[in-house]
This record gives structure tokens, sequence and C-alpha cells, in this order.
């Protein structure tokens, strides 16, 4: 087994080859509906500021730190959300959390806040760990006696997982029928934003037909009309709001405003719970299919996780007093965030003529802060698209400036949800390794594709072997 001064082989998962310069700009559609990641020019991965004009709109791609931190925070007032996301999310998640702005998104934000208390995440950890330790379990129940389950779709296998965690807090009282619709019309939705993002940039009217929308639409009714129909229930169950701290939506429910003392309407509520899906579902579960992949790649890292978790907690259910005991696991989950950031991309929209470094940016220029690109840009990283999850040693980690690694964001609109998704995915990857080897084919190289959220094209084969 290698040690910590052992060293390690290099790996270089893959990445996506940007775009050429002077793309045409059906070119550019074609690319942004297979991957909008294919899109995204080759300069800005070497530059600040990367200007240019596309179907008649100024778009700025933004990957320098003190750049990020006036786009995301000192000057937030004027680059404000972009209605492109808007238009793309809308349909799904309405006026929450993630597309508000202004007063609604403050209330919001606020009520919101309790949820993710740090004590009250640390109390979910066992459902966590349960969660990943009953996708274990279905492994173990296929595998026989040779330890062997076979090649896995770790992705399709991620999602069921944090989808349990999702549905005993956020959506506690989900049933199997509802998570069933959830979960498939999540899916159908998530798989067509390409062809959103596409039709948004070539400016085509909201109203305009484009492949995808019928299919979009529908997944959208279908995934909000179940969540609604949650919502009822709860609220018929007279003590709702009574079930304590894993209860999340009985204290949504409870909410009120802070200035009229009104509850949430129902479409306020649907609009936030569809959220919390979102962020709080798929992109912990895109983190953990990363991070395996990852280590089915460096084998030696995947030892040293397991090593690690075993000499903390034995056999032992992975616990809240655990967490802090495992800077390895957590440094490789850091990591696979950098390479593969969940949420890949930030939209915002300049309110006036400004500059930005040295270039200067008409009104209304939609501004682009590609965490993708951040995390892998060249004059920020050394050996950016190498695998080194010694980056986060806490003497290296404190060295990286602000605004550079930004996994859940940046500014007054950083992920709410950032301690939930670090408690899942450091408690669930740990008794993942724990309980099982993951190996690769040496052949799949899946390509990480930008649909809100970051997914390996095809889904993620590992092999898998109990142990």
């Amino acid at each position: 087994m290698a040690t910590s001064a052992d060293p390690l082989p290099a790996l270089y998962p893959p990445t996506v080859a940007p775009a050429r310069e002077g793309l045409p700009g059906f070119a550019y559609l074609a690319k942004t509906v297979v991957n909008p990641l294919r899109g995204v020019p080759e300069r800005a991965y070497t530059e600040a500021v990367v200007h240019y004009r596309l179907f008649g709109t100024d778009m700025a791609w933004v990957a320098r730190p003190d750049l990020i931190e006036r786009v995301l925070l000192t000057d937030a007032d004027t680059f404000v959300k972009s209605p492109m996301e808007r238009r793309v999310l809308g349909p799904t998640l309405g006026d929450g959390l993630l597309t508000a702005s202004g007063a609604t998104w403050k209330w919001q934000r606020k009520v919101a806040a309790p949820l993710f208390r740090h004590a009250d995440v640390l109390s979910y950890v066992p459902v966590m760990a349960k969660a990943a330790d009953a996708e274990v379990g279905r492994w173990r129940a296929r595998s026989g006696a040779r330890h062997w389950a076979g090649v896995v779709d770790v992705q399709a296998s991620m999602k069921a997982a944090t989808f349990d965690v999702i549905a005993n807090t956020i959506l506690a009282g989900c049933d199997a029928r509802e998570a069933a619709i959830i979960q498939r019309a999540d899916k159908d939705f998530m798989n067509r934003t390409p062809w959103a993002i596409a039709a948004t940039v070539a400016g085509l009217p909201p109203w305009m037909w484009y492949p995808a929308k019928g299919a979009m639409t529908r997944a959208s009714s279908e995934l909000r009309a179940a969540v609604l129909g949650i919502i009822h229930r709860r609220r018929a169950e007279r003590a709702a709001c009574e079930r304590g701290p894993g209860d999340s939506l009985g204290r949504l429910l409870a909410a009120r405003h802070p200035d009229t003392n009104e509850p949430m309407s129902d479409e306020r509520l649907v609009d936030n719970i569809t959220t919390f899906l979102e962020a709080g579902h798929q992109t912990t579960a895109l983190a953990l299919t990363w991070a395996l992949y990852l280590l089915a790649r460096a084998p030696e890292w995947q030892d040293r996780v397991r090593a690690e978790v075993v000499g903390v907690a034995g056999q032992a259910a992975i616990g809240p007093e655990h967490l802090d005991a495992l800077p390895v696991t957590l440094r490789v989950l850091k990591e696979s965030m950098r390479l593969y950031p969940p949420a890949p991309v930030l939209l915002r929209q300049a309110t006036e003529a400004c500059t930005l470094g040295d270039v200067p940016l008409p009104k209304d220029t939609q501004v682009m802060v590609s965490i993708y690109v951040l995390h892998r840009h060249r004059a920020l990283w050394n050996e950016p698209d190498r695998f080194d999850p010694d980056r986060f040693l806490p003497e290296r980690e404190q060295q990286i400036p602000r605004g550079q690694y930004i996994p859940f964001g940046f500014g007054p609109r950083t992920c709410l949800g950032m301690p939930f998704a670090l408690v899942e995915g450091l408690s669930m990857l740990a008794t993942l390794v724990r309980g099982a080897r993951f190996t690769w084919d040496g052949q799949h190289r899946p390509e990480p594709v930008s649909q809100v959220t970051l997914a390996p094209r095809g889904g993620m084969p590992l092999g898998v072997t109990i142990l």
C-alpha cells in the first residue's frame, strides 16, 4: 500500500476540448446542444476576461479571482442574476432560492437558513451513512461468493442513495410512488437542458418550439405536481411541524414572512423544495460519482482513503464524531469538486456598462463565471488537469485566493446547502470506499457534460467488488 511519502502516479482524467477561436454562431450552437462546455473558447482557460458577441448578445467569460469577487460579491448589485438562467431553470424551479432576486430572494434565504445549521446538519449523518451503506448492501446482494458485484452504473447508484437522504430529511413523508415520479421527471428535465441553453443563447423567443421543449415542459409539470402532493398531505397532518430537526419541509410549512407574517404560498413552497432537490440531490450525487471514478483511476488514493476510514471508525457506522478525523477523504472530495464541480457555471448580467480587468463591457453583457474553467485555468493552477488531492493540504489550501476555488459559488448567493453537501459527501464517500473497491476498465473515459449540473456522458460504469 502506498504511504503519504510515496510518489503517486500522475493522473490526468478526462476534460473537454475548448472551442477554436472565431467559431461561427450556428457551429457554436451545434456544440452547445451536445455539451455547452464544448463551446467555451480556448482563451477562457488562459485569460482573465474573454468578451465577444454571439447572436447579437455580448458575452464575457471571467476567470480571475479578484474579478470574480467583484462580480459575485463587492459589485453584486451591478451584476445581477441573468434572465438566461431564469429561462432555463424557471419552468422547474420557479421563483425559488436559486432563481429569485431582490426582496423575494432575501426573505426566502432568511427562512431557509436555519434548515442548515451545523448541529442539525450533523444530526443527519446517520441517515447519510445509512443510505450509502444500503447501496453497498444492494451491490453485496448481487455479488455472490466471489464478492464481485459486476460493472455498476455508479451515477445511477449515487442518485438513488442521495435521493434516499433527501427523502428522509428535506422531503420527509415522500412515498415510493412520488419518489419514482420525482426521480424520473428530474432526469428527463436535466438531460435535455442543453437544448434550452442553446435556444436561449440563440435568442429564440420563449414561446418558440425547439427540440426537447415539450418533454422538458412535461417533466417540470410532473415533478412540481408530485412535490405539491407531498406538501398538501403534510399540511393535512396536524403535527407536521413537530417531527424534529430532520423535518425541513415541516419547518418551511411553518415559516412566516418577516414583514407580513404570511406563510409561504404553495407555489413558493414547490419552488424551494424543487430547488433543494436539484441543489441537494443532483449535485452531491455527481460529486460522489466523480470522486469514485477518480479513486478507481487512482487506486493508491483509494487505498489511502480506505485505510483512513477503517483506522478512524473500524466497521462502525460513520457518525458525526468521525468526520474531523478524515482529512484524506475530505481532500479527495475537494479535489474531485475542483476537477468536476457539480454546478459548473454561474450566470450574471451587467446592469450598466463597466470594465472588468482592462476589458470594457457594454450594458446587459452576459457575464459567465464558469467554475469548471476557473478550476482548470492555466494561469491559476499548477498542472490544472492533474488529480492531486494534496492541493488541499491545510498549508497549501490557505494559499488559494478567495474566488479561485468556488464549487459552491461565492458571495451572498453562496450555496446555502454547502455544509449539508460537504457533510453528506464526506460521510457517504467514507462509507462507500470502506465497503467496496472500485475499478476502472481501462477504456471508458466519461465526458463531463454541463447540463446545469456536471454529469458524465453515458453514466459512470465502474467495477465493484465488495470487501
